[in-house]
């Protein structure tokens, strides 16, 4: 992609690591500086009110466009919610980038009854894989009981898998 001189400033002051592809820019509110919403190869990154942002496409549960906004909720449950005036091509390489990431997406059964899934997700760029477990229900994360076989179950399927 080739850039304007603009576009160029804003991956600068947004801290864009030199070597990253730029695959989509965006044009974000007008009190924001710099505007442009930029996703590269390895994330996404935009202004705040404080400063700049970046967010890793393994780092990423869930993203949703709704004209204007690109709503972005972490594998920590925290939610972001980006104005775009202009969403140039973000939605659907957000959408790409956050698919690729996935690697193993897979409902097991747990060894006392029920199932989760375990989700397989690749750093971008990168060897290390972080694996997410996705409760039916938030209340049974917090039950040892539930959560100690759904790591009995995860260990399983990572062996299985040979990761």
């Amino acid at each position: 992609m080739r850039l304007s001189k603009e576009a160029k400033t804003s991956a600068g002051e947004l801290n864009i690591p030199r070597g990253e592809r730029i695959r989509a820019i965006g044009i974000g509110p007008k009190t924001y500086e710099p505007r442009d919403v930029i996703a590269t190869d390895r994330g996404i990154y935009f202004a705040t009110e404080t400063g700049s942002a970046h967010i890793r496409w393994d780092e990423i549960a869930k993203a949703t466009w709704e004209q204007p906004w690109l709503t972005i909720t972490s594998v920590k449950g925290e939610r972001t919610k980006l104005y775009l005036d202009s969403s140039g091509e973000i939605p659907p390489v957000v959408r790409d980038r956050v698919t690729a990431s996935v690697l193993v997406r897979e409902r097991v059964p747990l060894d006392i009854g029920g199932s989760v899934v375990c989700i397989g997700r690749r750093e971008p760029l990168g060897d290390v894989i972080s694996w997410i477990l996705e409760f039916d229900n938030q209340e049974d994360s917090k039950d040892h009981r539930i959560r100690d076989s759904a790591d009995r179950a995860l260990a399983e399927l990572r062996a299985t898998l040979g990761v």
